[in-house]
């Protein structure tokens, strides 16, 4: 979630974090359709092909990321002060609201049954106010189903304590050895699918090894990379690079929604998360072309109306603030909307929509009547 200055501004890049950020909302709008079993096979349809089209989502950000970071211009102690608590200290406040929301749950006397709707990753709901507080003292160890899109901010840190070390690469411009790791990177996104259809002892990994051949290449790393090759643009016409960024996200897209649906015939989010999302995963060939993709057509986007620049800037401020409250209101939207008895892609839409403003508006109040404290609160 990463912002560039005001002087340093790029206008596409402002728009396609706000896409990524819509895309992130309307992926968890429809956890809950995905999650629990459904009545409506139509119901299940749509909360997979939607999901499907959403993954390229934090991918993005990531590859935003190393384009406005890479190469880094301070010393490596000040970069680990300036960046890392502006994304752990909100983590944190936010993450003992979302544990404390369970517990008030009991509290005012609603069944337990309302967790799994507004959470519904977490498979072990609980009023208790000993789990409440377990979950608070666990937070800086790792995160449940009550926080569950907080993974990000976790490997959002493990990036900026890798990312000095790639600026010495990015410094020295040694553009052969950058693309070099992407390959290898690129091999590594092939693992989880040899590890299920060939063995899962590959490339050395092992009971006693989960270090394989290419695990120090593997995961969001190369994103970083990745975006700050692919942010220099290339002398193509702008036409035939929209028109390539298009196949390749369809391309993964159908690999995408295809294996998803094929694993939901065998596996359940109860049973075995990690096999039914297998196709699902961001690390994968499938949801790196569709990112690559989109990236390239947004790479491509002109923006000339200084109204929509100055909009675009302001959604960019508050992005951070957005991701890190939107998972409060998505169960509570949908609950609202059900009576209305809207097809489900208008129910996302409006849940999208909706949630974004909530959370837009909330994070421009704390901005706005706590401006010394905002930046603890919301990034």
């Amino acid at each position: 979630m990463t912002r560039p200055a005001d002087k340093q501004r790029v206008v596409w890049l402002d728009l396609l974090r706000l896409t990524a950020l819509l895309m992130v909302i309307a992926a968890h709008s429809v956890d809950l359709y995905n999650a629990t079993p459904q009545e409506d096979p139509t119901t299940g349809f749509w909360g997979i092909f939607i999901g499907s089209l959403m993954r390229p989502s934090v991918p993005l950000f990531a590859m935003m990321t190393g384009l406005l970071l890479l190469p880094i211009k301070e010393s490596a102690s000040d970069f680990y002060c300036k960046r890392i608590p502006r994304v752990a200290i909100p983590m944190v406040v936010w993450s003992i609201v979302y544990y404390i929301i369970p517990w008030l749950t009991g509290v005012i006397g609603l069944d337990k049954s309302v967790i799994s709707i507004l959470f519904p990753f977490e498979f072990s709901p609980s009023q208790h106010i000993g789990d409440m507080l377990q979950n608070i003292a666990m937070i800086p160890l790792g995160f449940n189903g009550y926080t569950t899109h907080m993974w990000y901010i976790y490997m959002l840190i493990g990036l900026y304590l890798i990312m000095p070390f790639f600026s010495a690469w990015v410094e020295k411009r040694d553009q052969t050895l950058i693309r070099i790791f992407i390959i290898m990177w690129g091999c590594s996104l092939l693992i989880p699918y040899l590890r299920e259809a060939v063995s899962p002892d590959i490339f050395g990994e092992c009971a006693w090894n989960e270090f394989g051949t290419f695990y120090y290449f593997a995961g969001f790393a190369g994103y970083l990379l990745l975006g700050h090759l692919m942010g220099k643009g290339t002398p193509l016409p702008s036409r035939k690079i929209v028109a390539v960024g298009a196949m390749l996200y369809f391309a993964g897209y159908i690999i995408t929604y295809s294996g998803y649906v094929t694993m939901a015939a065998q596996y359940s989010y109860a049973d075995a998360p990690e096999k039914l999302e297998l196709f699902w995963q961001f690390c994968s060939p499938n949801v790196a072309l569709m990112a690559i993709g989109l990236f390239m057509i947004m790479h491509r986007v002109k923006i000339s109306s200084e109204k929509i620049k100055n909009i675009l800037a302001r959604t960019t401020k508050h992005s951070f603030g957005v991701y890190l409250m939107h998972y409060i209101f998505i169960g509570p939207i949908i609950i609202l909307l059900a009576p209305l008895g809207l097809p489900t892609p208008v129910c996302v839409i409006f849940t999208v929509l909706i949630v974004y403003i909530i959370c837009y508006a909330m994070t421009a109040a704390i901005y706005r009547f706590l401006p010394k404290i905002a930046k603890y609160i919301v990034g």
